[in-house]
């Protein structure tokens, strides 16, 4: 998994961090799941509906106070319970964020009357009301309502507590941080049924495919050597972001040339020295029905003191309005044959309702 990480797959690299995965056990009866990514929390105003239930629910007319239960303490239950990564106050690092609107309602002077005579902080009966709104990147994926009422053996830290953990339960229940919830929510390609890829290439075996956490990334499978730990076959496809501008040629010269970007740079994070065996150039294979696949390739190889050197050779075609990505830890001399017996085994989605609007938005901005 380093050489890949270090040299090879520039978006694998992403794809290591933002996976859900077990949590360690716990005495606690929710379950055991952590999201590997952050997450960031906001307060927002109330929707109408939570405004709504706010008022029904009490006949006499009391007050809705915004914020009745602190942002603060939301941030501060979240950080202690270590279900995500890492959570922010209000920051812009993290792609989900966590919108919060609570009201909090105190019986009227006739409600009071006939509640509980002894009020819990000179207020008796207080009951909240709290929505939270799940953001990837500004978008909404989930939002739900809680309601709680305070009682003698609960402060408020107490009962954000018990909203964000019937909060949690509902959002794993849905699996709302994975990849397949958020592909789907956004309308992105659906690439586990749509998808076709062999599960043999030559003596490669497909080990696993897997979405990105990031629609804009795609799926990646993975191609195993039987003899060859070492020997490693990658299969990427994602939409192309940019299919409204440039030609072909120039689109996938750019995507070999940001992947020479980051190995270089995670290469030097390694303290490795990485060396471009054969820079971006046209390659051209024939398909199975006397068809060409268009593409581009470039190959380097990265070397740590003495150790033997890191191989990784790329690929970039274009297939419908996807760019698939072929990637391997071996010299051309190898990795050619194989991605021709590949390509023609190979089907993609076609555009998603995502990019199409995405795609849209584009050429009216740049045709007003």
């Amino acid at each position: 998994m380093n050489k890949v990480c270090i040299v090879l797959l520039s978006a694998f690299f992403y794809g290591c961090q933002h996976v859900p995965s077990p949590q360690p056990a716990n005495e606690s009866f929710l379950p055991e799941y952590r999201v590997m990514a952050p997450i960031s929390l906001y307060g927002t105003y109330p929707s109408e509906t939570l405004q709504r239930m706010c008022h029904q629910a009490h006949v006499n007319g009391a007050a809705c106070v915004e914020d009745a239960l602190s942002g603060n303490l939301f941030v501060t239950t979240l950080q202690q319970r270590g279900w995500f990564e890492n959570v922010f106050p209000a920051s812009s690092e993290a792609d989900y964020e966590l919108l919060i609107a609570s009201l909090g309602t105190a019986p009227s002077s006739e409600d009071k009357q006939t509640t509980h005579p002894e009020p819990l902080n000179g207020i008796a009966s207080t009951r909240y009301f709290t929505e939270l709104t799940i953001q990837w990147r500004g978008v909404e994926i989930d939002s739900a309502i809680f309601t709680s009422t305070e009682a003698h053996n609960k402060d408020k830290p107490a009962i954000v507590n018990d909203v964000l953990e019937h909060w949690w339960l509902q959002v794993v229940a849905k699996e709302v941080f994975s990849a397949a919830y958020l592909f789907e929510k956004l309308g992105a390609s659906n690439y586990l049924s749509e998808m076709s890829v062999p599960e043999y290439i030559d003596n490669f075996t497909r080990l696993d495919t897997q979405l990105y956490p990031d629609p804009f990334k795609g799926v990646i499978t993975r191609y195993v050597h039987p003899e060859y730990d070492d020997a490693l076959l990658d299969v990427t496809v994602a939409p192309v972001l940019n299919l409204n501008t440039g030609s072909k040629a120039v689109r996938l010269q750019q995507a070999l040339q940001m992947n020479l970007n980051e190995a270089r740079q995670m290469a030097e994070a390694q303290s490795m020295t990485l060396y471009i065996d054969e820079p971006v150039a046209a390659f051209d294979t024939p398909g199975s029905d006397g068809s060409v696949y268009e593409g581009y390739r470039m190959a380097v190889h990265a070397i740590l003191a003495e150790a033997e050197p890191i191989y990784a050779t790329t690929y970039a075609f274009e297939m419908k309005d996807k760019l698939v990505t072929i990637s391997t830890t071996f010299p051309p001399r190898v990795a050619d044959r194989l991605v021709a017996l590949a390509l023609p085994q190979i089907t993609v989605p076609g555009p998603s309702p995502l990019m199409e609007s995405i795609r849209r938005i584009q050429a009216e901005a740049d045709n007003p």
